[in-house]
Formats: C-alpha cells, structure tokens, sequence
C-alpha cells in the first residue's frame, strides 16, 4: 500500500488554460492522442506520428538530439557559442524499480541534496560570449497520450509559474514540433 504522503497532486489537464497566466498559455504546448494525424502529409506530421507512441524518455532523449544538432550547426558558424543541454534529475525516474522502502530513502536523499520536486525536467543554457547576455531556458517534458495519461503535477506546474514570474522561459510541451520551433527557435534568436 502506497503512502498517502507521497502522493502527488495532479492537475486537472482540462482545466489548464484557466489555471495558467494568460501571458504565458502560449509556453504550454501538449498533444493528445486525438492530435495525432491517422496518416501523415507533412514532415512535422510525420515526426510527430512516430514520437506518437514513445515513452516520455525517448521523447526527451529526441529533443536532446535535435538540442545536438543545432549546437553543432551554431558552433560551427560562431566559435563563441556555447550551448549546453541538461536533464536534471530530481529522483522521480530513479526510483522506479526499487521497493516502497528504497523508494522513500532515495527521495530523502535526494532532497537533502537540494533536488525539488517538479523540477523541470530540461535546463537549456546559451550564451554568445561576444555580445549577448546568457540565456536560461527551462521545459518540463510529458508524453504524448490520452489527457488521463499525462500527469501534470502541482509541484511541476507551480515551478512552471515560478520561473516565468522569475524572468525565466520555462515551457511545458510534449510536441516535438512545438521544441524545434518556438523553444530552439529561443536559443537561435540569441545566437
């Protein structure tokens, strides 16, 4: 039997765009089952087609490589760049395999390290140290799935609304269309 205490609160996906700041709906970008084309037409389509079924892992091991892929493009045409892509493990994933026991002590663990609950699950970090200030953007990564199957925690939804209001970008998305465009469309802008 589960913990009550350990219980996460989830947030009610049809009631999103009530909850999050007008200014900031447009950095919340999910797909559902319903918007997955039956037969592909386009590129985009077809990408999101294929990352479709994929877990929330491998949709985030594909925004690190399209993260790879225009860092290499950047570096090349400006030495200065510098561009780093982090995941940032708060335990949540870790815990996975182990028993209840185990599960608690690595939580207590990690939170004595410093890790927080709904911590975004990508920090992207860029900086053309010639003439531009660094920028710091934050995504929390969900699969694509029917709205009962994207959880959307409080603690994450609460991190999303305390970054924005800190300066920071922070976006959550599970469209990789949505990543390629508008949030590596960031870093370009910057580079």
């Amino acid at each position: 039997m589960k913990d009550k205490k350990y219980k996460k609160k989830l947030i009610d996906l049809t009631k999103l765009d009530e909850l999050a700041p007008p200014q900031w709906r447009d950095r919340i970008n999910l797909l559902f089952n319903k918007d997955i084309p039956k037969q592909p037409n386009t590129a985009d389509e077809l990408i999101i087609w294929n990352l479709a079924k994929k877990s929330e892992s491998e949709l985030q091991q594909h925004f690190h490589k399209q993260f790879n892929a225009l860092s290499s493009e950047i570096k090349f045409m400006n030495r200065n760049a510098e561009l780093e892509f982090v995941q940032n493990d708060n335990g949540d994933s870790a815990g996975g395999n182990l028993l209840q026991y185990q599960r608690i002590n690595l939580y207590k663990r990690k939170k004595a390290e410093g890790s927080k609950a709904g911590f975004p699950d990508i920090t992207l970090i860029s900086s053309n140290l010639t003439n531009c200030e660094p920028k710091t953007i934050f995504c929390e990564v969900k699969k694509i799935g029917a709205p009962s199957e994207i959880h959307l925690t409080e603690e994450q939804f609460d991190w999303f609304i305390k970054l924005n209001k800190m300066g920071f970008k922070s976006y959550i998305t599970n469209n990789p269309v949505f990543f390629n465009k508008v949030i590596l469309g960031e870093v370009r802008k910057i580079l």
